[in-house]
């Protein structure tokens, strides 16, 4: 335990989301200056206004500078005040890169997806490197956080303290998974209310009832005794991976809400009628099942978790 000036590194500190932090930062600096000289660039994102072109230069500098400054041990609460930052930054740098994933997928796979199947590949390589740094420096900033505190500095806990257990977030997930496919399932039953003009499927929504039966299923996963039957790591991997998606995909209107009010160009769609409605009502779904699970797989860490070697807790 040390004081809130200078860190003396603990036994419990691992340097290695550090290193992570720091090289998937730096790289994202590399990224942003060799994106436009590569080829095969398809620009779907930059136009709409939700990323200022700032964004990833900033996000990739404050990381880094924050990474370095955790190495070294400096002052506990700016270094975790600037690194919540340099995250969140990081994160708005790397918006889109869930459509960059699905748009790779059609076009690795072949199958017929139209304009959904050209990728962006100087983009996506910006705005994946941007993710990977984003969650390895909120790793780092909470790694630093745990040892600098007065808790153990392997585990962060402190005795006699309750740790969080509570399984509700894993049922209440199931609620937000279903708008989505039911809102495409509408739309392929002939339904017109905020239908999107682009909305030109013709066959069943297969694969958004597919992605809703899997996300119910992980989400009870984590809380049902049946889920226990799985390697630990699974659900926990599983867990933050789509957590993590379903929140960046969420934040796509919060982030072009932000770039408008810092001057940038009008929101890439409207403020009344039909469409908005059916676009918040769906991003908003996402930004909850986020949520919910990242809750259910955090109780679901905590109640699976081995005792301390160190503190006994």
């Amino acid at each position: 335990m040390t004081n809130d000036n200078v860190m003396t590194p603990a036994a419990g500190f691992r340097p290695v989301p550090v290193v992570v932090s720091a090289v998937g930062a730096a790289a994202t600096l590399v990224a942003c200056t060799v994106q436009p000289y590569l080829p095969g660039g398809r620009d779907y994102l930059s136009s709409l206004g939700i990323v200022p072109d700032w964004a990833p230069w900033a996000a990739g500098a404050l990381g880094l500078g924050v990474a370095l400054a955790i190495a070294r041990g400096v002052a506990r609460r700016p270094v975790v005040t600037v690194g919540w930052i340099a995250s969140v930054l990081l994160l708005w740098a790397a918006v889109g890169v869930v459509f960059d994933a699905f748009r790779a997928f059609f076009w690795l796979t072949g199958i017929p997806a139209g304009d959904f199947a050209q990728v962006d590949w100087p983009g996506f390589l910006t705005r994946a490197v941007a993710f990977v740094a984003a969650v390895a420096l909120a790793r780092a900033v909470l790694a630093y956080r745990r040892v600098t505190g007065a808790g153990c500095d392997r585990c962060g806990r402190t005795a006699g303290a309750v740790a969080w257990q509570a399984v509700w977030p894993g049922y209440a997930a199931c609620v937000p998974a279903c708008v989505y496919p039911a809102v495409k399932l509408y739309w392929w039953l002939g339904g017109e209310f905020g239908r999107s003009a682009d909305f030109k499927e013709t066959g069943a929504p297969v694969m958004s009832v597919l992605l809703l039966a899997g996300s119910v299923l992980l989400a009870l996963a984590l809380v049902r005794p049946w889920g226990r039957r799985l390697p630990r790591w699974m659900p926990l991997l599983a867990g933050w991976t789509l957590a993590s998606a379903h929140i960046l995909q969420g934040l796509i209107p919060v982030f072009a809400g932000v770039n408008r009010m810092l001057g940038g160009p009008e929101l890439p769609f409207g403020s009344e009628g039909d469409d908005f409605l059916v676009i918040m009502a769906v991003y908003g779904s996402w930004s909850l099942f986020g949520l919910s699970l990242a809750g259910a797989v955090l109780s679901y860490g905590r109640r699976t978790r081995a005792e301390c070697t160190q503190c006994g807790y």
